[in-house]
C-alpha cells in the first residue's frame, strides 16, 4: 500500500490479471498512451487499479477487433460503453469506402466467386501467390490489407510489416489457424487485428469498420525493405503426399450435395485445418533433442492424421458422385 492509500502493481501482476503480454502493455503504453505507469522508490513500473481495469477493457475491445489506436485515449468509461454496444457494425458507414488487398486461399475463392460480402468493399489486388501478391503491391494501393495465412510464426511480424510499408496500408487483418500466444500477442502490439479461421464474412466486415476510425499509419520513416520469404511457405520433413489441392479443398467446402448432407464441406476443413497443423509443428522452435523429437512426431501424427480424412473425404466424394 503507497501512501496514497492506492494499490500498487508490478507489470507481471498486470499481465497476470489483464491477459495482456508485458511487451503488449509496454507498447500500449509508449506508442498508443494508453496508460501511464507511475514509478516506486526504486524507479520501478508501477500501476494502479485504474490502470488494470482500462486495460482489461481494452483487451476485451481489441479481442473483439477494434484497433487499439482508436480506443487506447478513451476513458474507462467510454470503453464500457463501447463495450456493450458492440453488435453488426458491417451497415454502419465506412466500410464502403474501404480498399482491400486480400492474400489467401479460401477467402480469395470467395471474393471470386462472386459471393455478396457485407458493405461496397473494392478489392483492389485478390492473389492466392505471396510472391505475385507482394508483386503487385503499390504505395498508396489499398487502405486494408486481408492477409490469411495458415500460421502465425515469429518471422511473421517481419513479412506483415514489409507489406504494410511497400502498400502504405494503415490497417491490417490475418486470418490465422494456429499460432503461439506470444507471435499473436506481438501482432496485435502492432495494431494488427487476427481472427481465427474459419470465420463470417461478417466478422471480417466488422473488424475493418472497428478498424477505420483514427488509423494508425503504418511507419515508412524508412523505403520498405525487401519482402523476405516465408513465413509463406511449407516447412519439414516427408509427410505422405497431400491427395487434395487446396483449390480442390475450397470446391469441396463450397459444394452443395443432393441430399441434407454437410460432409464433404465439413471433411475438407478437417483437411484444411490438418494441413495448417503440420506446417505449425514442423515451424515450432525446438529447445533440445527431447523437444525437437516431440515435434516431429507431431509433425508425423497430423500428417496420418490428415491423410485419414483424406481417405475418409476420397470415399464420400465417390459416394455422392462428386467430381473435383
Amino acid at each position: 500500500m503507497s501512501d496514497s492509500g492506492k494499490d500498487h502493481y508490478g507489470i507481471g501482476a498486470v499481465a497476470r490479471l489483464t491477459g495482456l503480454s508485458d511487451h503488449t502493455i509496454r507498447v500500449w503504453e509508449r506508442r498508443y498512451g494508453a496508460v501511464v505507469a507511475e514509478r516506486s522508490a526504486s524507479g520501478r513500473r508501477v500501476y494502479v487499479a485504474e490502470h488494470v481495469e482500462k486495460l482489461r477493457l481494452l483487451k476485451l475491445l481489441t479481442d473483439h477487433g477494434v484497433s487499439i489506436g482508436t480506443i487506447a485515449g478513451d476513458s474507462s468509461e467510454a470503453l464500457k460503453h463501447r463495450l456493450a454496444t458492440i453488435g453488426d457494425l458491417t451497415q454502419r458507414p465506412g466500410l464502403e469506402a474501404t480498399r482491400v488487398a486480400l492474400l489467401g486461399s479460401f477467402l480469395v475463392s470467395r471474393v471470386r466467386s462472386g459471393e455478396p460480402w457485407p458493405g461496397a468493399l473494392s478489392f483492389v489486388v485478390v492473389e492466392s501467390d505471396p510472391d505475385q501478391f507482394a508483386a503487385a503491391l503499390t504505395p498508396g494501393c489499398a487502405d486494408a490489407l486481408v492477409l490469411e495465412l495458415p500460421t502465425v510464426l515469429p518471422a511473421t511480424r517481419e513479412r506483415v510489416d514489409a507489406l504494410r510499408a511497400k502498400s502504405g496500408a494503415a490497417r491490417c487483418i490475418v486470418v490465422y489457424s494456429f499460432a503461439r500466444r506470444a507471435d499473436v500477442e506481438e501482432l496485435a502490439a502492432e495494431d494488427v487485428v487476427l481472427l481465427r479461421a474459419p470465420i463470417r464474412l461478417e466478422e471480417l466486415g466488422n473488424a475493418l469498420v472497428r478498424q477505420r476510425l483514427a488509423p494508425v499509419a503504418a511507419e515508412s520513416a524508412a523505403p520498405p525493405a525487401d519482402i523476405p520469404e516465408g513465413p509463406f511457405s511449407d516447412t519439414g520433413g516427408a509427410p505422405p503426399p497431400r491427395r487434395f489441392s487446396t483449390e480442390q479443398l475450397i470446391r469441396l467446402s463450397r459444394i452443395e450435395t443432393v441430399v441434407d448432407c454437410e460432409c464433404p464441406q465439413h471433411l475438407a476443413q478437417l483437411v484444411a485445418d490438418l494441413s495448417a497443423f503440420e506446417l505449425y509443428s514442423a515451424s515450432c522452435a525446438a529447445r533440445d533433442d527431447d523437444d525437437r523429437a516431440l515435434h516431429e512426431y507431431l509433425h508425423a501424427s497430423s500428417a496420418r492424421a490428415r491423410a485419414a480424412i483424406e481417405e475418409a473425404l476420397a470415399k464420400v466424394i465417390a459416394a455422392e458422385g462428386i467430381s473435383v
